[in-house]
């Protein structure tokens, strides 16, 4: 479980940069006189980034970033242990953490109104700013093999592409990067929960092999002690033999 909420989060948080450096991009592109062509190409290269970061962001068989063709049923809500309890009677019980990746999914081949960049973003733009009225749809990324949503225009720059048009697509990456973050915050507090029972666990592991160590193992300065004591009354023993032994030569050296 925490070394795949870990591949999922890096991933997201590495999304995160890529859709926040395309939002600065279109905010150049709106400045009077600047080449957009030029911008564009620098979104498409960020775009191919963000592909390849959600079809790399797998772990076990598993990516909750990226649904491609193979995946017969849209991502839906993860289970993994986030914890084990012992009772003092000794039942044992598993505790399981729940996290929703359809939340999390950034590219979606086969449904893209199921995928973060993929969906259509409704808008307000132009003459429509501020009436609550949406008057334009944008998406960030067509998936390969994939088609953009109905009535959806994707994010990309020509030279004709009108100031409206930009500040609509600005907002549209502005919505998706605000979903991205929630989704980001709500798998680090997951990740941290699963971190945080691990060490728990390690820490309580170090404790019980010092309860128990305190019945079962020897007192080392005791032993210690005893262990000297032996040493040295063995040297004493030596060296009473080695006297006895020398006045024994002196007597007989008598009779010489």
């Amino acid at each position: 479980g925490a070394a795949k909420t870990d591949t999922a989060y890096t991933g997201l948080n590495a999304a995160i940069d890529v859709v926040s450096e395309i939002k600065a991009k279109l905010v150049a592109a709106r400045e009077p006189g600047v080449d957009k062509l030029k911008i564009n190409k620098e979104i498409t290269e960020l775009k191919n980034q963000l592909v390849s970061t959600a079809t790399s962001a797998s772990f076990s068989g598993e990516n909750w970033l990226y649904r491609d063709a193979s995946s017969a049923t849209a991502l839906g809500t993860k289970e993994m242990v986030g914890s084990f309890t012992r009772s003092a009677s000794g039942d044992v019980s598993v505790g399981t953490l729940e996290f929703d990746a359809s939340t999390s999914v950034l590219i979606d081949t086969q449904d893209s109104s199921l995928g973060q960049l993929t969906k259509g973003v409704a808008v307000e733009q132009g003459t429509a700013v501020g009436t609550g009225t949406t008057n334009a749809t944008y998406n960030l990324i067509v998936a390969s093999g994939g088609t953009a949503p109905s009535g959806s225009t994707t994010v990309e720059l020509t030279a004709s592409t009108s100031d409206d048009n930009i500040e609509g697509m600005i907002s549209a990456v502005d919505s998706m990067l605000t979903d991205l973050t929630d989704a980001a915050a709500t798998l680090g507090a997951t990740n941290k929960r699963i971190s945080m029972q691990d060490d728990f666990m390690a820490d309580l592991m170090d404790v019980i092999d010092k309860g128990v160590g305190r019945l079962v193992d020897a007192d080392m300065n005791e032993e210690s002690t005893r262990l000297k004591a032996l040493q040295t009354q063995q040297q004493l023993g030596i060296q009473a033999l080695s006297i006895a032994n020398s006045d024994s030569q002196n007597i007989l050296s008598l009779f010489r």
